[in-house]
C-alpha cells in the first residue's frame, strides 16, 4: 500500500463501479518465517464490474473482501491500474496509519543519517539530538513531522479500532 492507492479511497484515482457477486472463496495462504509459518484465511468474490462512469463491464473480476457474500450482492468496488478494490472505511484508515507509520520511520532514519546515532560507538540518544546539524530549527522540524506522523498513525488506529 502505498500514499498514491489512497487516490482510490476516496475516487480521485480508478473507476469506480459495482461488483456483482458470483461466487465468493475462501483460500488460505500461508505466511510467516520457515519457523513459524501459519495459514491466513484470504476471501475473495468473483463477478462482473460495471463502471459508474462509461458503463463499461468486466466479467470474471475478483475481488478480496474479508467475507463471503452470497450471489447477486453489490459491492462498491475500485477498478484500479492492476486489480479490483473494495473500497470500506476500514482500508482508508488503515491506509492513512501506514503512511504515518513510513514517515515516522523516514524521520528516524533521517536522524540516524544526519547524527551518527545507531552506529557502533555512535553517541547516545543525548548527543546526537545535540549534534542535528542547522541546531534547534531542525531539531523541532523532525520533532514536528516525527511527532505529527505518530499523532495520525495513532489517531488513524483508534479509529479503525485495531488498536
Amino acid at each position: 500500500m502505498t500514499a498514491k492507492d489512497m487516490g482510490y479511497a476516496n475516487g480521485h484515482r480508478g473507476d469506480a463501479g459495482t461488483l456483482t457477486v458470483q461466487d465468493c472463496r475462501t483460500q488460505f495462504d500461508r505466511v510467516g518465517s520457515s519457523r513459524h509459518r501459519h495459514a491466513r484465511p484470504v476471501v475473495t468474490c468473483t463477478g462482473t464490474f460495471r463502471g459508474d462512469r462509461d458503463g463499461s463491464t468486466v466479467e470474471d473480476a475478483t475481488v478480496e473482501t474479508g467475507a463471503k457474500f452470497e450471489p447477486g450482492k453489490h459491492l462498491a468496488v475500485q477498478k484500479t491500474d492492476h486489480k479490483f478494490v473494495l473500497i470500506d472505511e476500514q482500508w482508508i484508515w488503515q491506509s492513512l496509519a501506514i503512511v504515518c507509520v513510513s514517515v515516522c520511520a523516514l524521520v528516524a532514519g533521517v536522524f540516524c543519517l544526519l547524527t551518527g546515532f545507531g552506529a557502533r560507538r555512535g553517541p547516545g540518544v543525548r548527543e546526537a539530538w545535540h549534534r542535528v546539524p542547522g541546531g534547534a530549527a531542525v531539531r523541532t522540524l523532525l520533532a514536528a513531522i516525527g511527532g505529527l506522523a505518530a499523532l495520525g498513525a495513532g489517531a488513524a488506529l483508534l479509529v479503525d479500532g485495531i488498536v
